[in-house]
C-alpha cells in the first residue's frame, strides 16, 4: 500500500467517524495502523472511538512509547486511570534551555517525540504537536522508499518526456506561431496537460515509489530534454511572440510535473 493509498483510507476514516459509523472507523484505522504502526496521529484519531478502557490505555501507551512528550496522550492516559492530570498538578518552575540545533538561542519548548529541545525557528508544527527536524524527516523517510535504480528510470523517463514536450513545443509554434491568441492558448492548456502526463509515466517507471529530492532531479532531466529539441530547432531564435508562447508551455509543463511528483 502506497502513501496515497493510507492517505485515503485514514480519510475514510475520518468521514465514518464523523458520520456515526465507528465500527467501520475503526476498522479502516485499524488498517491503516496495520501498514504503519508508529503513525501516532491516527492512534490518537482513533481511541476516542473505542468503548474498551483497555484497549484505549494499550494504545495511549503505545503512542507514548512512539512520542514521550505527547501531551494529548498524557493526559487521556492520565484521565483514564484516575491521576491528577498535567493542568491540575502543581506547576513546576520553567527550565531554559538551549535549541539543539542553536545552542545559543534560549528556549522553553521541546519535540514532543525525542524531547529535543528547540527554538521556534526549528520546531514544526504537525497535528500532534511540535517536533524538531530530525523527528519530522525520519517521519517522512518512511514514505520515501525508492532506491536509486528506481531514481535512474524516473530521471530517464522525465528526460524522455522532455524530449517529447520538446517536440510538441516545436509543432505547436510551428503551426500556432502566427496566429498569436489561438498560439497562447493552445500553450496555455498543453502545458500543464502534457507536464501532468509526463509525471503519471515517470511515476510508473519508478514503481510509484517516492525518492526525497526526485521532484528536482526528475524537472531537470524533462527541461534538459525539452532544450534537446528546442535549441537545435532554433526554437528560441523565432518571433518574440513565438519564443513568450514555448516559454510559456514549457514553464506551465515544468511546473504540472514538479507539482505532480512532488505531491
Amino acid at each position: 500500500m502506497d502513501e496515497l493509498d493510507l492517505i485515503n483510507l485514514k480519510k475514510q476514516a475520518r468521514v465514518a467517524a464523523a458520520t456515526g459509523d465507528k465500527a467501520r472507523a475503526i476498522q479502516l484505522y485499524t488498517e491503516a495502523l496495520a501498514q504503519t504502526p508508529d503513525d501516532d496521529n491516527a492512534i490518537m484519531e482513533l481511541v476516542p472511538l473505542l468503548d474498551d478502557e483497555d484497549e484505549k490505555r494499550d494504545y495511549l501507551k503505545r503512542v507514548l512509547r512512539i512520542s514521550p512528550y505527547n501531551e494529548e496522550a498524557k493526559a487521556a492516559l492520565a484521565a483514564l486511570e484516575g491521576t491528577v492530570t498535567a493542568a491540575a498538578a502543581p506547576r513546576p518552575e520553567i527550565e531554559v534551555l538551549h535549541c539543539y540545533y542553536h545552542p545559543h538561542r534560549e528556549t522553553r519548548l521541546r519535540c514532543n517525540k525525542c524531547g529535543k529541545p528547540i527554538c521556534t525557528e526549528c520546531a514544526i508544527r504537525t497535528p500532534v504537536g511540535y517536533r524538531c527536524p530530525d523527528c519530522v524527516r525520519e517521519l517522512q523517510d518512511k514514505f520515501y522508499t525508492a532506491g536509486s535504480g528506481d531514481v535512474v528510470k524516473g530521471a530517464v523517463m522525465a528526460l524522455a518526456g522532455g524530449l517529447l514536450v520538446g517536440l510538441a513545443t516545436y509543432l505547436t509554434i510551428l503551426i500556432l506561431g502566427q496566429f498569436l491568441f489561438f498560439g497562447f492558448l493552445a500553450s496555455f492548456f498543453l502545458g500543464p496537460a502534457l507536464g501532468g502526463g509526463v509525471a503519471e509515466l515517470v511515476r510508473r517507471a519508478m514503481g510509484k515509489r517516492r525518492a526525497r529530492n526526485f521532484p528536482i532531479i526528475g524537472d531537470i532531466a524533462f527541461l534538459v530534454g525539452v532544450f534537446i529539441i528546442a535549441i537545435p530547432s532554433g526554437l528560441f531564435f523565432w518571433s518574440l511572440f513565438s519564443i513568450g508562447m514555448a516559454a510559456l508551455l514549457i514553464i506551465l509543463a515544468a511546473s504540472a510535473l514538479y507539482a505532480r511528483l512532488k505531491f
